[in-house]
């Protein structure tokens, strides 16, 4: 994991890599010896010292401005997403205090309830580190792999998860660049998630390293359900107020689709079904 005090060195020298010199104008008819940008190169684009920019790679500035980090943001052609991430990082080295979060998540008060009282639309709480903490009933039914106690990376990145998907390689790069964002590479159960993944599977380690960041508020899913093969729905996750980093993330389909009879179909069930919810076939 991060060393204290290097998670914004550790993400520069990762988007530095990533930037080739013609997607900045550079020409060079040297030969490289490592890939992307050299650091003199990005100290010279931002408009810094190429010694005070090693010093933020290896760790040893902590405070950089927001103007330096605004800067560095433009040289790596970072989006606005990833400059806030930049941003949280520098924080964190500037803290550089010990911290622990139980090894799982306790959902808000009062999001339960408030889960369970949307009787229309499939609605789970998601934690920062992806595990599931609270399901509606349609959600049980939809997604039954995705039950409370679950995690939603450790389903993706499984055998049964990779069946499922029908555009696994998009669904993977946007579940991991979602966990960089929000996670905290603080806490324990970030730690664990990461380490159990890096360990198990090669996918996921390419993606990590790359340090790719988003922001998911809305975006496509497909997937595979039952005999009705490939479903569309529309996914919406709302950031819960407060430091505790869980969203409320919910399922839509368009009206007509196979996604929105499938929904129709699932309320009907619970509905008819006051007890344990069974997947929709």
């Amino acid at each position: 994991m991060t060393a204290p005090s290097a998670h914004l060195g550790d993400y520069l020298r990762a988007r530095r890599a990533l930037v080739r010199p013609a997607d900045v104008a550079i020409i060079s008819s040297r030969t490289r010896r490592v890939p992307g940008l050299r650091r003199s190169e990005v100290a010279q684009l931002a408009g810094i010292s190429q010694e005070y920019y090693l010093r933020l790679e290896q760790g040893r500035d902590r405070r950089p401005s927001h103007q330096v980090l605004a800067a560095i943001g433009r040289a790596l052609l970072l989006d606005p997403v990833a400059v806030e991430h930049m941003h949280r990082l520098a924080e964190l080295d500037e803290q550089d205090a010990p911290y622990a979060v139980p090894a799982k998540a306790a959902v808000v008060d009062g999001l339960t309830d408030l889960v369970d009282g949307l009787t229309d639309l499939p609605a789970l709480v998601i934690s920062a580190d992806q595990d599931v903490l609270a399901a509606n009933p349609l959600a049980r039914l939809v997604r039954p792999r995705l039950q409370p106690g679950s995690n939603v990376l450790f389903e993706l990145f499984s055998s049964h998860g990779r069946a499922d998907a029908v555009a696994w390689a998009d669904d993977a790069r946007r579940a991991v660049a979602n966990l960089r964002f929000h996670g905290d590479p603080r806490s324990t159960r970030y730690q664990e998630v990461v380490g159990t993944l890096a360990i198990r599977d090669d996918t996921f380690r390419t993606l990590w390293a790359r340090h790719d960041v988003e922001r998911q508020v809305v975006w496509p899913a497909q997937i595979r359900v039952g005999t009705l093969g490939a479903v569309d729905f529309v996914c919406h996750s709302l950031a819960v107020p407060g430091p505790s980093g869980q969203s409320l993330v919910t399922l839509t389909a368009k009206a007509g689709s196979a996604g929105a009879r499938l929904l129709q179909h699932a309320r009907r069930r619970s509905a008819a079904a006051p007890g344990p919810a069974a997947a929709v076939a």
